[in-house]
């Protein structure tokens, strides 16, 4: 049986023989979909329809979790980006941002205030489904997740222009992530107030940002963050390549690291298993999705006889996620 009390007992550092399974990244698949009544694109957008969506985590898979939400546009759109609502199996995506069409702009535009930016939007609608699975569902953990500086920053400008900006014109590429930050804080603060967990997604791999920048982009800026989540549960969470930074990345302040881990599982909680509760070890799509019951409760035994504190998808749940799959993870230790 999963509860929030044992996730709660792990993130505060206590270490189990069989550690809790969860998920803290993306959860929706079209199968809790059919089975909840909503979907996307409009639980993306609607909040009963965003909380009746995450309750099904839970309620139909077994996992002591509910997080919202289920993409990473929320702060884009916020500030003025075009998004695309996707469709049923296919999340929303930036598809247009105002400011930057090529090369970075050299002045900053004047953005929302730090009050006006988590008053409306998608953020007022993420706070208020997190503050409702809060009070309506106390027996799981509600997770919120969002953005950091620099990924927000990738959003707003375009990744490659983003990138090209800090070859070209660095000066006007780190006033992106210094400009969003204190809206970032403020976000965090809000979430926290609301989340027992709150996940934060950064660009910081190193396929995408050269490691020699990481400092600049992610450790300037994160750190503070993650200390307005006063009161919670905090998870960053990297995609991708992260050998040269995830020391790094375990350094920031936050409690729990979630990476990809399946190129090197000892060796990577030899190296930062003092430093960060780590989740991990069930690749989404070669074993979540791909993958049979049977090799998903071996997957997550071995994490368990290595040590990992928790059990969980490296990154996004796939949306044709089968619920035997799911249910094999969550009862993995049955």
């Amino acid at each position: 049986m999963n509860t929030k009390e044992e996730l709660v007992a792990v993130l505060n550092g206590e270490q189990r023989e069989l550690p809790p399974p969860a998920v803290f990244t993306q959860t929706a698949t079209v199968s809790q979909m059919d089975v909840a009544g909503c979907g996307w694109p409009e639980a993306n957008f609607d909040t009963a329809q965003m909380v009746r969506l995450a309750r099904q985590l839970h309620r139909q898979c077994g996992f002591a979790v509910a997080r919202v939400p289920f993409c990473l546009t929320v702060e884009a759109e916020r500030l003025g980006c075009t998004v695309d609502h996707g469709a049923r199996n296919r999340q929303p995506m930036v598809r247009a941002t105002p400011y930057c069409s090529g090369e970075i702009p050299e002045e900053m535009p004047v953005l929302l205030t730090p009050d006006e930016y988590i008053a409306g939007g998608r953020l007022a609608v993420v706070r208020a489904a997190a503050e409702r699975l809060r009070r309506e569902e106390p027996d799981v953990m509600v997770v919120a997740s969002m953005l950091d500086p620099l990924a927000l920053s990738c959003h707003l400008l375009g990744t490659e222009n983003f990138l090209m900006g800090l070859m070209l014109t660095p000066d006007l590429a780190a006033a992106w992530p210094a400009a969003v930050e204190p809206l970032q804080c403020a976000y965090a603060k809000a979430l926290a107030e609301v989340a027992d967990n709150v996940v934060m997604v950064t660009e910081g791999e190193s396929d995408i940002l050269p490691p020699d920048q990481f400092d600049a982009y992610v450790g300037a800026h994160d750190p503070q963050v993650i200390r307005a989540m006063k009161g919670a549960f905090s998870t960053v969470h990297c995609c991708g390549d992260t050998s040269e930074v995830r020391k790094k990345l375990a350094e920031l302040g936050e409690t729990c690291l979630s990476i990809e881990t399946n190129t090197d599982p000892e060796g990577i909680l030899a190296q930062l298993g003092g430093k960060v509760r780590l989740a991990g070890g069930i690749m989404p799509v070669d074993i979540l999705l791909q993958g049979t019951p049977d090799a998903i409760r071996q997957a997550a035994r071995r994490y368990a006889v290595l040590g990992y504190p928790l059990i969980t998808p490296e990154c996004g749940v796939p949306p044709q996620t089968s619920d035997a799959n799911l249910q094999a993870l969550a009862n993995y230790r049955g």
